[in-house]
């Protein structure tokens, strides 16, 4: 008995058998149930508008959305406290919300058939204009019986042919959350992007419009 304790000891100092013996309990985690399923979320498009001829013949291209590097994760984040933060370890969005509020920024603007065409960038083609965009919040904050989340974005629209910034806008939004869980919490950003992005679109699309407007623009 002493000698299988004292060859079991020797093995166990060995890397090799750590790593099988890591691999086996993963194994035996796996097959009993004992790790989590990871759920995937995205953010919801915009119903498609009816197919109508574009309001101007300019051309768009939207950048990838900034963000700071906690922001650049595709775990869902939550405050504990205003400087405390986690993530959902197993509740993850499609892609990381730089990429989805700008892709999804994207989509809306094609639906509101401003440009005659929306492209996200790098394109090999020219556009007229450029929408840069940085992502300030996009998380839930633990606070009231249900918690809220906050959505924090910033925009900013600069004419190709003269560099010019020619609008801008900076908007947050809190909502409560009216489910509870991370399915409520999904639904409570979902709805707060919505309301943001049809807050300060209308303003883009006013200030491109009266570009359009200018004398030889419209040809």
């Amino acid at each position: 008995m002493t000698n299988v304790v004292s060859r079991w000891k020797v093995c166990a100092r060995k890397p090799g058998y750590r790593l099988a013996l890591a691999l086996l309990t993963l194994g035996v985690a796996v097959s009993c149930g004992g790790l989590p399923k990871t759920n995937y979320y995205a953010l919801r498009s915009p119903a498609p508008a009816p197919a109508n001829d574009p309001k101007t013949h300019f051309v768009l291209g939207v950048e990838h959305f900034r963000a700071l590097e906690v922001l650049r994760d595709d775990r869902i984040i939550y405050y504990e406290t205003p400087t405390q933060l986690n993530f959902y370890e197993h509740h993850r969005w499609s892609s990381d919300p730089p990429t989805l509020l700008s892709e999804l920024t994207a989509r809306a603007l094609r639906e509101m058939q401003l440009f005659a065409d929306v492209r996200l960038l790098p394109s090999r083609e020219p556009v007229d204009y450029i929408l840069k965009g940085r992502v300030y919040h996009f998380e839930e904050v633990d606070e009231g019986p249900s918690g809220k989340v906050r959505v924090g974005l910033g925009l900013t629209l600069v004419r190709s042919r003269d560099r010019k910034v020619v609008w801008s806008a900076d908007r947050q939004v809190e909502r409560p959350v009216q489910t509870r869980g991370v399915a409520g919490v999904v639904e409570a950003l979902n709805a707060s992007t919505e309301g943001l992005l049809s807050e300060v679109l209308p303003g883009l699309a006013a200030q491109v419009e009266r570009d359009f407007a200018q004398p030889g623009q419209s040809q």
